[in-house]
């Protein structure tokens, strides 16, 4: 990440001097200066040391000032800190309104800006001003968000998106009502549609997204952000070829071709199934293969490409020949159905655990166990029967909880 241009001002710590009152001469004639940045020596870590820093630090200094208000409001709100510092954090909003540099910076201030790297991000800077009026559907794109976040499982989430989706969105997915909104508008109604299809799947969301991505191609407002949740959008409903020609037409959104898509055999309408990357190959190919729900015993693993804990979970099993060669011969480790769009991140997680691969969910349907989406989750089935669940992988491991699931499906004894 070329730095040279992001001139940075270091802080001794969060209760240091306000920022305004360090001295800054004049630069000398025929010299652009570029606002220094206030970017503290340590990362903030706490909502305090944020509060601190907000206070201290100038809005021109700051690259939270980057942000129009909503998506700083909607960025803040999003970072959850642990005992040892950030936990999570949502990037959606950095995403439409920063380019790669950007987010980077920003990132530097909670001491995680490696994930700006491969962030599907702005090309060009956001005009310095944005547009005067009111945002008619940011109020309600927020208003989806917290339904979402606050339904507690897959159905119930479900039921908040089409009651918020169908309240303050669909009225505006008319063709004339969609064409009569402004940019920012435009935008946020896209987002809406995408939101709704990648936590339901439902295919009327995807049509309105569809619409959308047109509308804001008929307004030269499409980027990398649009293209990207356009793409894997078309990619979980296993439009591989139409995702092709999507990055045909438009590579300046810099993705790899989607891999192809085909069935093994012939798999009926509504049975589970899971789509398994070519080993050993260089073939960029999903082959799609029943998944038998109701076998005597077995370990389905709900996991993720990027979750550390999964990984730390697969490494500790591997270590362990009893158990490495019980997953591996009963184990069914799988992502959910939006990780089709992470196929080289599932390739990689093969090539380092070749005993514990992972597949991909069709769809939600295909995994009824899962309630909510959090990984990695361990089910031990006795004939689709779920007897027993271990949830996590805390620092000392759950080895011993996976032990006793593996005895109540009599895979040890």
């Amino acid at each position: 990440m070329p730095c040279a241009a992001i001139v940075r001002l270091l802080c001794l710590h969060a209760s240091a001097l306000p920022f305004a009152a360090l001295a800054v001469e004049p630069p000398p004639a025929g010299v652009t200066r570029h606002v220094a940045l206030a970017i503290p020596a340590t990362p903030i870590t706490s909502r305090a040391a944020l509060d601190a820093y907000q206070q201290d630090a100038p809005p021109a200094q700051s690259p939270l000032d980057w942000l129009t208000p909503g998506a700083r409001h909607r960025f803040l709100d999003s970072l959850v800190y642990r005992e040892h510092g950030l936990g999570g954090l949502s990037l959606a909003d950095l995403r439409y309104e920063l380019t790669r540099e950007q987010a980077y910076t920003l990132l530097r201030l909670f001491g995680v800006q490696s994930y700006a790297i491969d962030l599907d991000v702005l090309t060009m800077p956001r005009a310095a001003t944005h547009e005067p009026a009111a945002s008619v559907l940011e109020p309600a794109y927020d208003r989806l968000l917290a339904a979402t976040a606050q339904a507690d499982g897959l159905d119930a989430q479900a039921q908040a998106i089409a009651r918020s989706y169908g309240a303050d969105f669909t009225p505006a997915q008319a063709d004339a009502r969609r064409r009569a909104l402004g940019d920012r508008d435009a935008e946020f109604l896209f987002r809406a549609a995408n939101l709704a299809f990648r936590t339901t799947g439902q295919p009327d969301y995807l049509a309105d997204l569809r619409r959308d991505f047109a509308e804001l191609e008929r307004r030269q407002r499409v980027d990398r952000p649009q293209l990207a949740d356009f793409h894997d959008a078309l990619l979980i409903a296993h439009h591989d070829d139409e995702a092709r020609a999507l990055l045909a037409a438009h590579p300046e959104a810099g993705r790899k071709p989607p891999p192809s898509m085909r069935s093994f055999s012939r798999i009926r309408s509504g049975q589970p199934s899971r789509w398994a990357v070519t080993p050993e190959t260089r073939t960029r190919e999903l082959v799609r293969f029943r998944f038998n729900l109701r076998a005597p015993a077995q370990v389905t693993v709900l996991a993720s490409t990027g979750c550390h804990f999964a990984a730390n979970a697969a490494r500790d099993i591997e270590a362990e020949p009893l158990l490495r060669e019980l997953f591996r011969e009963y184990g069914q480790w799988v992502v959910p159905p939006a990780q089709v769009t992470a196929f080289d991140a599932v390739r990689e997680w093969n090539q380092a655990h070749p005993a514990l691969r992972l597949g991909i969910a069709d769809d939600n349907a295909s995994l009824p166990m899962v309630e909510r989406v959090e990984t990695p989750v361990f089910y031990f089935p006795d004939h689709g029967t779920v007897v027993d669940t271990v949830v996590g992988w805390p620092p000392g491991g759950n080895l011993d909880a996976s032990r006793r699931g593996l005895r109540r499906i009599d895979l040890l004894h």
